[in-house]
């Protein structure tokens, strides 16, 4: 099974804002541990990266659920059977759906770094 958490990079720190995390981790489970498979670029965050530091609110419409699916097959979180995320925003959350990816969602206080949270979340993944 393989999992996807956004993050900001090598050191796997959760990002928090699914849609602008510079990466996905992509973790393959075998019921017991987790292996990294490698960091995908999130390609919706690249595309925004000019709106940085702007808070900018997309509308929830078909249209931009499909502009955030096609960026979900992009950087292939599609492949994936879970996403653990701290805040997902509505049109990300229908994109998943629409691609079949369940979502998870934990606190920080679950932990800051996605082997850490994905430990203590292992039993949810079935």
């Amino acid at each position: 099974m393989k999992v996807a958490v956004p993050v900001s990079g090598e050191n796997l720190e959760i990002f928090t804002r699914t849609g602008r995390a510079p990466f996905f981790a992509i973790f393959e489970f075998d019921g017991d541990k987790f292996k990294l498979l490698g960091l995908n670029e999130n390609t919706h965050a690249h595309e925004h990266e000019h709106e940085h530091g702007h808070e900018h609110q997309e509308e929830h419409t078909a249209d931009e659920v499909e502009h955030h699916h096609k960026h979900v097959k992009a950087s292939k979180i599609e492949e994936c059977d879970y996403i653990v995320v701290r805040a997902l925003g509505p049109n990300m959350e229908d994109a998943l759906k629409l691609a079949g990816v369940k979502v998870i969602k934990v606190r920080k206080s679950d932990g800051e770094n996605a082997l850490e949270v994905l430990e203590k979340i292992k039993d949810q993944l079935k």
